[in-house]
């Protein structure tokens, strides 16, 4: 009894009592299906269906008692239904507002407030319900508003031809059956009219189908092709029969039907516009359920053509509730168009406001919502015009407080340098209460700056305005940055430049304790680390100096720091007592401590690591253009150790280095060479010394680091030259030198000794002698050579000397070997267990004084003492064979002495480098040795344990 027909020959009837009723839902926009029970009129009118001809009998399955309960009549479909085109045609037509038009059973406000929603979120009607121009033109189509907007849409994009056949299939029933008894088969029959993006394709597809088939088929067999299909072909006619009105409707408005196929895109573009409440999203990759406008939930319906592919976003022609919400007439979209399709309804919210230094603007993430989908979830915008209140805050106090505005405004420049003078006397100071707060500089910029100020451009703009009027409104004054207890630190306490032998080098300063930079840097050029010594680093600068002459007291044991209380005035008197200069502090302030007190304190004493490390100067080595950061440490001598030799291969003066720079001379061909030459790179005053360098069978000039560099290569570039010069001479002495091959098998035998420099390309024992017969002849203890004539002068007044003193070096040498050689024999004959460490002492003592290359490292002044030291160690053995116990108490009596030389030389060889305190020291123990173990020898001056103790406490080691 669900039909309204009356079929002849019926007698019974069976009403089960329940209908499926359309009825819209104004809170969730959704039209429902749901069974429902019906009224008494319902259920009489199916009792009627038997009755028309003769008696019949109606069977009610269910009792009478609940009938005489139901409603009387079933509600008129104006009360469950969408009032959109009611409302439509009603403004259309000045019927008035629906609220107040008489209507027998009138509907309810809420869904009359609905029918407003839906019109306005198609555009038809205006925020205050008036029709608008796009509404009157879809009261003239005879389609469901939300239709005639995708028509219209479509008239205006080129896919009108498209969406007139979708149009009118949305305005009829689904032409496609699919009967209980086969529905595999109609399901078969209407796969290849399915598209897996959209079910509107489907129609279009299903629409060429049917129109190239009617084309030459009889109606008869059009009929026959729909049943064989599956098709209703009454419903396929009423389908032609409405898109042929709509066409002429769309005409009559003056539009026409494209004329090229229009692509997905523009097609769904369209539809989308009048189903834009009517879209979903699915989060989850697997969650087949998608969230729609208002928190709705609903799945693809199972029959839709993209239920397997399931897309991220889609728009459905209809959400209809059955057992579940289902979407119906579905179609994948890109989210990208929804937003220009529904500008007047999509709800915008902003978060994170930031400031955006490359842009010079207020930004913000942007999220575009509609009906609660996230449609942009999260989008850069300038949030200037958006809340200029807050963003001129923003702009403020990032841009202009903490310094990340990007400007040339004069201003910005000058306020900038101030901040930094400020800071850097922070920095100088160590203190951090002389920069007024951020909230002071926020208030001079917020007092002065107009409310359209919110970024870069705009505040360059009004610049612009007012550099007549107020050129210098945004301009700092020093009053305006400090505290009002606050005032300049002294620059003579805290310079910007350290003075380097005449050269001034920056220095940086920063406070932030755990900082690798924290404290004082200074800035070396590669080519003059060299020139920079241990001095000029120890003594920080004058306002640092006192608090680490204090901390460095502190770090003396327990038994010396209590003769220096209180520490702070010690520190001040000894710094009273003295100046900054090269000589290192340790050094200095032991002597001035024992001069104010008699206390020797040995240099090992002091815990220089302990210092924090704002009190040790921080170097950092820089390139030629003074930018470069090659590398920083607060340790000179590794510095020095590790590039020292790449700082002798940099142009030292940039471009000035080429006059300098001369290769592959054989003869004086550089003038006169100045002691020193300066020159200015990067805004550092550079010192250069020129020197003649080694290069073998040529000399080169070049100009050296630092002035001990220039004379250590000097002098051998010199003798080079001049070997040059007299290379008759020089092949005459290699003939001629008496005991050579004997010499060479002695030397030969002699150890090389770890720590000591190479004799590189000189390791031959001819070379070294002959270049000790130059030294004596040409440069030991005579002027150095800086000019052509004396050049030139020295070697005619010398030259005759030279073979003389080769064969006094020769014979020298000779001796010295033929000593080692034998005194060497006579120890390695010594195997008793109870000598052991007298052996090991006069070996040690031999290889130290004779080693590959000794002839080039030990001076001459020293070297003469050589065969007095050789013959000391033969008499040594002869004694102590005689009386052992002697000889070890003579070893007892320096072997603290000896051990506390030999630590401390290892330590300073070790850092690359050469003390002449130690080597002095080294010296008197070769002395010590003659006193202790060969007295009948006599020493070159007096010389005891107690003299050297004395010696080293006044060089302060």
């Amino acid at each position: 009894a669900e039909t309204s027909l009356t079929v002849p020959g019926i007698r019974y009837v069976i009403d089960t009592g329940y209908a499926r009723i359309s009825r819209y839902s104004a809170r969730s926009k959704i039209q429902r299906l749901p069974v429902e029970r019906i009224s008494q009129a319902s259920a009489n009118q199916r009792k009627g269906r038997c009755g028309r001809v003769a008696e019949g009998v109606c069977i009610r399955l269910y009792d009478e008692e609940e009938f005489l309960l139901r409603e009387e009549f079933t509600e008129p479909e104006i009360q469950r239904t969408n009032l959109a085109a009611v409302i439509l045609q009603m403004k259309s037509l000045g019927f008035g507002d629906i609220e107040a038009f008489p209507f027998v059973d009138p509907p309810e406000n809420r869904m009359i407030k609905d029918g407003y929603r839906v019109l306005e979120e198609i555009g038809a009607v205006d925020g205050l319900g008036k029709i608008s121009k796009l509404g009157r033109k879809i009261s003239r189509l005879p389609v469901d508003p939300r239709i005639g907007r995708m028509l219209l849409e479509a008239a205006h994009h080129g896919c009108l031809a498209e969406v007139l056949v979708i149009a009118a299939a949305l305005s009829v029933q689904d032409p496609r059956d699919r009967p209980m008894d086969k529905q595999q088969d109609a399901d078969e029959a209407h796969a290849q009219f399915k598209d897996e993006r959209s079910d509107f394709i489907g129609y279009l597809k299903l629409w060429d189908f049917l129109q190239e088939n009617k084309a030459h088929l009889t109606r008869r067999k059009f009929t026959n092709l729909c049943r064989q299909h599956f098709m209703s072909s009454t419903r396929v006619r009423e389908w032609v029969d409405i898109h042929h009105q709509l066409t002429a409707q769309m005409h009559d408005l003056g539009y026409k039907n494209n004329e090229k196929p229009a692509d997905y895109d523009v097609v769904h573009m369209a539809v989308l516009s009048g189903l834009l409440s009517h879209i979903g999203f699915r989060a989850s990759g697997a969650d087949r359920e998608y969230l729609g406008a208002r928190n709705s939930r609903f799945m693809v319906f199972p029959g839709s053509g993209i239920f397997k592919k399931q897309p991220k976003w889609l728009m459905a022609a209809e959400l209809v509730e059955t057992t579940r919400l289902y979407a119906r007439g579905a179609a994948q979209i890109n989210p990208d168009w929804i937003e220009p399709l529904a500008g007047h309804l999509v709800k915008r919210s902003y978060s994170e406001p930031h400031w955006q230094a490359r842009k010079g603007m207020v930004g913000a993430y942007e999220k575009v919502s509609l009906y609660g989908l996230p449609v942009v979830p999260r989008r850069k915008v300038n949030y200037g015009p958006i809340n200029p209140l807050e963003a001129r805050e923003i702009f403020i106090r990032h841009g202009l407080v903490e310094g990340e505005v990007h400007t040339r405004a004069p201003f910005w420049q000058h306020n900038q340098s101030l901040i930094a003078d400020v800071r850097d006397m922070e920095a100088k100071s160590r203190r951090h209460d002389i920069l007024v707060d951020e909230e002071a500089m926020y208030a001079f910029y917020d007092q002065r700056l107009p409310a359209h100020v919110v970024s870069t451009p705009s505040l360059e703009k009004w610049l612009k305005k007012i550099k007549e009027s107020k050129p210098k409104l945004l301009y700092m004054q020093m009053s305006d940055l400090l505290r009002h207890d606050s005032s300049k630190v002294a620059e003579a306490q805290f310079p910007n430049h350290l003075l380097v032998n005449g050269m001034q080098l920056p220095l940086e300063y920063h406070f932030e304790p755990g900082h690798e930079a924290d404290g004082v840097t200074l800035i070396v050029p590669l080519a003059m680390l060299n020139q920079v010594t241990q001095g000029h680093v120890d003594w920080l600068v004058p306002g640092l100096i006192h608090d680490k002459v204090v901390t460095l007291m502190k770090t003396l044991p327990k038994s010396l720091r209590r003769q220096f209380v209180p520490v702070p005035d010690y520190a001040h008197r000894c710094l009273a007592e003295i100046q900054p200069s090269e000589m290192p502090l340790l050094q200095t302030l032991s002597l001035v401590l024992k001069k104010l007190s008699g206390t020797h304190i040995a240099e090992d004493a002091w815990q220089s690591d302990d210092l924090p490390d704002f009190l040790k100067m921080r170097i950092r080595v820089v390139g030629s253009d003074g930018k470069k950061v090659i590398a920083s440490s607060r340790d000179l001598a590794s510095l020095q150790q590790e590039y020292a030799g790449e700082g002798t291969q940099v142009p030292l003066l940039g471009d000035s280095s080429s006059e300098f720079e001369q290769h592959g001379m054989t003869d004086w061909q550089c003038g006169e060479l100045p002691d020193v030459v300066e020159s200015e790179v990067s805004g550092i005053k550079l010192k250069g010394y020129p020197a003649l360098m080694d290069e073998g069978e040529s000399v080169a000039l070049k100009l050296m680091d630092s002035e001990t560099n220039a004379r250590l290569a000097h002098h051998a570039g010199l003798r080079r030259l001049l070997m040059l010069k007299q290379s008759k001479s020089v092949r005459y002495l290699r003939k001629n030198i008496p005991g050579l091959q004997q010499m060479r098998l002695h030397y030969a035998k002699v150890a090389k000794l770890p720590g000591t420099k190479g004799m590189s390309g000189r390791d031959d024992l001819e070379q070294q002698l002959i270049a000790l017969a130059f030294d004596q002849t040409f440069i030991n203890e005579q002027p150095e050579i800086r000019d052509q004539a004396a050049f030139e002068a020295r070697m005619d007044s010398c030259q005759n000397q030279l073979v003389t003193n080769t064969m006094q070096v020769a014979e020298q040498l000779a001796g010295i070997l033929k000593q080692y050689h034998a005194t060497r024999k006579a120890l390695s004959g010594m195997n008793q267990i109870n000598w052991l460490t007298s052996i090991q002492d006069m070996q040690a003592q031999l290889d130290a004084l004779v080693y590959q290359g000794f002839l080039q490292e030990v001076e001459s002044d020293n070297l003469q003492h050589y065969p007095r030291y050789l013959k000391a160690i033969e008499l040594r053995i002869d004694k102590l064979r005689h009386n052992p116990s002697r000889d070890q108490s003579s070893m007892r009596e320096m072997a603290q002495l000896f051990d506390n030389w030999r630590q401390r030389d290892a330590a300073v060889r070790k850092q690359g480098r050469i003390d002449a305190r130690l080597q002095e020291i080294r010296w008197l123990l070769e002395e010590l040795r003659v006193s202790l173990f060969a007295q009948e020898l006599k020493t070159a001056l007096p010389v005891s344990v107690k003299r050297i103790q004395k010696r080293w406490q006044e060089l302060g080691l």
